[in-house]
């Protein structure tokens, strides 16, 4: 068969976004091209995630509704999901296979095989075997450093998902910089479940000091971390923030502003290091944007224990929250926890932490309006800045020669509450 065609549905985190581009740019150098949804693709890669039951739910809807929509068409399942509940996605008819994260860069040949395309075999070495990832439909590149996680948190599920902790090469992760700055990506996001926890090849943490070597080899391109845990937040990461091209945001998980909830959840601090941490960075950085992760009404969660993340992030002004509404996950000592707290507390706490997160990044705004920043154009009117402002522009219909992924300068001047998508608006400034 000629003029294959694939299409992506991705769920989930940024490591996800990463694999997907992967996988398409390698059967794209098996000439198959990626297309959307809507061009009635002959293969649908569904790349999911299961950080939530939510998440499960919406995996199973998206794989049913391929199935339906595009019949005839192979429908493979990969990811998270895939990984841990292998067996429940091959109970769907219609699905032609079910891959999980162990194998995933080894899909491209089954892929081939089940059209019986003569073909090299693409390479398939580990989970980093994706060789040079350029972005497929977006403008910034992720680069996966690192893989699975060591901790035992008690409500997560992802180490069953992605295994324990793997490391990059540094030279592969050098090599790969210089080829997204070399094919003029203007940003490159590091990913991994877990990024402070890099290892070097000795298993010494050495995050710092794989960034030191990433900064010094920047000229055009700038990085920006996709999450760090609160333990890897310290005075050394605070220095290398204030290089020119690193950009001014942080995404720190918090999940709980209590410690006696913190010490249920086993996670590795309490709410008062926490502060402390972030402190460090705001001290140096007082304009830094930090997003945070917190679960809404994990088992024996009180009213107090709950407002204690509310006064945290109010305390420390962070810019944006992602809630989650705390759901049991199979397998994980948290499952075996006493679930008190009814649905419909956990809507009204994730209800109030998005008015909150609302209101956090309306007040971030405010301290940034006027100024101009760096921003990296994301389509023809959308700006996305270093400190992770994204800013619908006004006046860029009269500029025909503006490129999609170009840096320009910009300046937020305007805020509309009721567009929840695109609140921001701005201009574009000749400097």
């Amino acid at each position: 068969m000629q003029n294959l065609r694939v299409s992506f549905q991705t769920l989930g985190c940024r490591l996800n976004i990463f694999e997907s581009d992967g996988l398409s740019n390698a059967l794209k150098n098996a000439g198959i091209k990626t297309v959307s949804m809507e061009e009635d693709p002959e293969i649908v890669i569904v790349n999911t995630c299961t950080v939530t039951n939510k998440a499960d739910s919406k995996n199973r809807n998206i794989i049913r509704s391929a199935i339906k929509n595009h019949p005839g068409s192979q429908v493979w399942v990969t990811g998270c999901y895939a990984e841990t509940d292998k067996a429940v996605i091959e109970n769907i008819p219609g699905v032609t296979g079910v891959v999980g994260n162990s194998e995933k860069s080894n899909l491209p040949n089954l892929i081939l095989e089940k059209f019986n395309i003569p073909n090299t075999p693409l390479k398939n070495l580990d989970r980093f075997s994706y060789s040079d990832v350029l972005p497929v439909n977006h403008t910034r590149a992720y680069l996966k450093i690192q893989d699975g996680c060591n901790r035992v948190c008690s409500y997560c599920k992802i180490p069953s998902a992605r295994g324990k902790g793997v490391s990059r090469k540094k030279d592969d992760i050098l090599d790969q910089i210089k080829f997204l700055q070399d094919n003029g990506i203007g940003e490159i996001i590091l990913t991994g479940v877990n990024l402070g926890w890099y290892r070097d090849e000795n298993g010494d943490k050495a995050f710092n000091l794989l960034l030191e070597d990433i900064l010094k080899i920047l000229e055009y391109s700038r990085i920006r971390l996709s999450s760090i845990e609160p333990s890897d937040v310290n005075s050394t990461l605070s220095k290398l923030i204030s290089h020119p091209r690193f950009c001014k945001y942080l995404h720190v998980p918090l999940q709980s502003g209590n410690s006696e909830i913190l010490r249920k959840m086993k996670r590795s601090y309490t709410a008062e290091t926490f502060h402390k941490r972030i402190e460090i960075i705001l001290k140096d950085h007082p304009n830094i944007f930090i997003g945070t992760d917190i679960i809404a009404g994990f088992p024996g969660e009180t009213n107090q224990e709950f407002n204690d993340s509310i006064q945290m992030v109010k305390d420390l002004g962070i810019s944006k929250i992602h809630a989650f509404p705390y759901s049991p996950r199979k397998g994980t000592v948290a499952e075996n926890l006493t679930d008190s707290i009814t649905k419909d507390e956990k809507r009204k706490r994730v209800f109030e932490l998005n008015s909150l997160s609302e209101n956090m990044y309306y007040e971030y705004y405010k301290k940034n309006e006027n100024k101009i920043f760096e921003g990296i154009l994301e389509s023809s009117n959308q700006v996305l800045t270093d400190n992770y402002l994204k800013i619908s522009l006004v006046n860029s219909s009269n500029l025909p020669n503006l490129k999609v992924g170009q840096f320009i300068s910009v300046k937020p001047n305007g805020y509309n509450k009721e567009d929840r998508n695109h609140p921001i608006t701005g201009e574009l400034v000749k400097l």
